[in-house]
């Protein structure tokens, strides 16, 4: 289903699957314009700082903004066949995962030419990857499962996700951040993993034990709330699509 969700998306498309790393790059560019040529941000190699923040972000924030909608959109489908319903938000998530994982694909060896040093690390950017994919199906399947009863949270869902990009340290450093405001950070669970990302393939290093136990604990938390919250609520789905 996610690889068959992935095809959909890009079908008729001239550009096809390319747009995983034309997307990203074109913000990436905006972003660069704007930071280091008109706020004079002093980050050195800073396309490669923002793109390494910008590639979990999107895959976040498409993933969500996806599986709102996911068990809406498969009304017929949950009619039709006896199937495990949470199947449905994680099909979703997971087709957003195949994107974002062609794209660092595709983008890898542009980090690997500035820094040779990541190469050493790519074991572990898969388990941020898979640490950072378990957050997500766990908090997808909360939001897909509860728009169903309240159809207002995919509205809202834009709104607080631009509120969360801002202060997700994307286009700045975490150092960046005034001490007395970095209890946000710490709060924020992309936060965490954006840093880890931004560790492992631009700086070429390993993330400090606290950032890294942080992110396992969210996936963790993510995936136990996720499943228990989708469990209790799961009986109730016919009688509400």
């Amino acid at each position: 289903m996610a690889v068959a969700q992935l095809k959909t998306k890009y079908s008729g498309s001239l550009l096809g699957i390319s747009w995983a790393v034309i997307n990203p790059l074109l913000i990436m560019l905006a972003v660069t314009f704007v930071f280091r040529l008109v706020f004079k941000i002093e980050i050195n190699n800073f396309p490669l700082f923002a793109l390494a923040g910008i590639f979990p972000w999107m895959f976040f924030s498409a993933a969500l903004n996806e599986v709102a909608f996911s068990i809406l959109g498969q009304q017929g489908l949950l009619r039709q066949f006896n199937l495990p319903r949470e199947i449905i938000p994680l099909s979703s998530v997971l087709a957003n995962f195949l994107n974002f994982l062609i794209g660092w694909i595709l983008m890898y060896p542009l980090f690997l030419f500035f820094n040779h040093r990541v190469i050493s690390f790519l074991p572990l950017l898969c388990v941020v990857m898979l640490l950072n994919l378990l957050f997500i199906c766990g908090l997808g399947l909360i939001i897909s499962v509860l728009n169903v009863f309240f159809h207002d949270i995919g509205h809202l869902l834009g709104v607080l996700l631009m509120f969360w990009f801002w202060v997700t340290p994307i286009f700045y450093s975490a150092e960046m951040v005034p001490q007395g405001f970095r209890w946000i950070l710490d709060l924020n669970p992309m936060a965490i993993y954006v840093v880890c990302y931004r560790e492992v393939v631009f700086y070429g290093r390993m993330p400090g034990l606290s950032l890294f136990t942080a992110a396992a604990g969210w996936a963790v938390i993510s995936a136990i709330s996720g499943l228990l919250v989708f469990s209790k609520l799961e009986n109730k789905l016919l009688k509400h699509i």
